[in-house]
Formats: C-alpha cells, sequence, structure tokens
C-alpha cells in the first residue's frame, strides 16, 4: 500500500513539473518577434529655460512632462504630469522649443527636470 501511494505521488509530481514546463515554455518569446528598438532621439536646439522672478521650485520634487517628437523633429502634445503651476508652464514653454533630428514616425519622450541649487564655491 505504501508503495502504491508513493507511485501516484510520483506520477501528480510528475504531470506537474509537466505543465509547469509547458506553461514555462508559453511564456518564453518566439525568435525574431521582439519589438524594435525606439529610436534614438538628438536633439538639434532648444531655446532657453526661463522660470519666472516670483516662481519657486519645490525642494526635491521631479518635474516630469510627457511629449511627442514629430517626424520632422517638432514636439506635439506636451503634457505637465505633475499637475499646474509656474514650473510646469515653464517646462511646456521650453520643451515647445525643442528641434530633433527628423524621424521616421512619431516617438513619445518624456523629459524630469528637478531645481539643484547650492552656494557659490561649494
Amino acid at each position: 500500500m505504501n508503495h502504491s501511494i508513493r507511485s501516484r505521488c510520483v506520477s501528480a509530481l510528475a504531470g506537474v513539473a509537466c505543465v509547469s514546463v509547458v506553461l514555462l515554455a508559453g511564456c518564453a518569446s518566439a525568435p525574431g518577434t521582439q519589438s524594435p528598438p525606439e529610436p534614438e532621439l538628438r536633439l538639434q536646439a532648444a531655446g532657453a529655460f526661463e522660470l519666472p522672478r516670483d516662481c519657486e521650485p519645490t525642494g526635491g520634487a521631479v518635474y516630469r512632462t510627457h511629449y511627442v517628437v514629430q517626424p520632422d523633429g517638432s514636439v506635439a502634445q506636451a503634457a505637465a504630469e505633475s499637475g499646474s503651476g509656474c514650473v510646469q508652464d515653464a517646462l511646456l514653454r521650453w520643451v515647445a522649443t525643442f528641434q530633433y533630428r527628423p524621424l521616421a514616425g512619431p516617438v513619445p519622450a518624456t523629459l524630469d527636470w528637478m531645481a539643484v541649487t547650492a552656494r557659490r564655491g561649494t
């Protein structure tokens, strides 16, 4: 009887192992089906970044702006992820001045900006 129980356990474990291998094989990607790499963005020109005098960025905050680089290298659909405010408005104005090398098609891009201040000479 002990041999019968052991035999059923071994059969059950073999079945589980077989199913696991089949499931894992389904997770692997087939050769040659990987998506092509994103085109490299090359910034060719940008205007000056200017914050209004009364605009104070929050210390340690990262301001994220999403946009799309068009085939002609211009920027469209710029949007601030972190909401609205003087920093976000300045970043949107700045990103609008970006000119990239022309591309085959539109490419989404993201800009992260953080104010870093230090005393002179440190």
